[in-house]
């Protein structure tokens, strides 16, 4: 009786280390470090605009560094109550800005943002920030908070290559 007890024992033992060692690698399955959508921003400045202007656009490259599909879906800014991706659009000899909901960068993909194209507003700014200020610059997707510096600027041309 005590071997039969034992031989059982044993069995059950082994089998819940079986099942164990399957729940481990089933669940390492689902999880793979190689699966990552990672948020790259560059170059990013904000245009200078007179004090009394209450909104102005920032601009800059944003790239996927990861091996999924990235869709950004919202921004913010340190000087603004409200941050949007807008997109100006030539209509005839009107140019025109559309609101974007959400830009979907593939694996790799670099998207400019720059005037006359894709860009972000930013609105109700009690304060102009000054020419060479920084402003703190976030774009959010569904994995993550991506933030980063901008520096202030007249206009492209003096555009300073600020790296992050």
């Amino acid at each position: 009786m005590t071997l039969c007890i034992s031989l059982v024992r044993r069995a059950f033992s082994s089998s819940r280390r079986i099942k164990a060692g399957w729940l481990v690698a089933f669940l390492s399955v689902g999880v793979s470090p190689m699966t990552v959508a990672q948020l790259g921003l560059d170059q990013l400045w904000v245009r200078a605009m007179p004090p009394t202007q209450s909104m102005t656009a920032a601009y800059g490259l944003l790239s996927n560094q990861g091996d999924v599909p990235l869709i950004i879906s919202g921004a913010s800014s340190s000087v603004a109550a409200d941050t949007t991706l807008h997109e100006s659009i030539q209509t005839g000899d009107r140019m025109t800005m559309v609101p974007v909901a959400e830009v979907t960068l593939a694996p790799g993909e670099v998207l400019e943002l720059k005037p006359a194209g894709l860009h972000l507003m930013l609105m109700g700014i009690k304060a102009m920030p000054a020419t060479g200020s920084e402003v703190e610059i976030c774009l959010l997707s569904a994995e993550d908070k991506t933030c980063a510096t901008a520096i202030v600027q007249r206009d492209a041309d003096s555009m300073n290559h600020h790296h992050h």
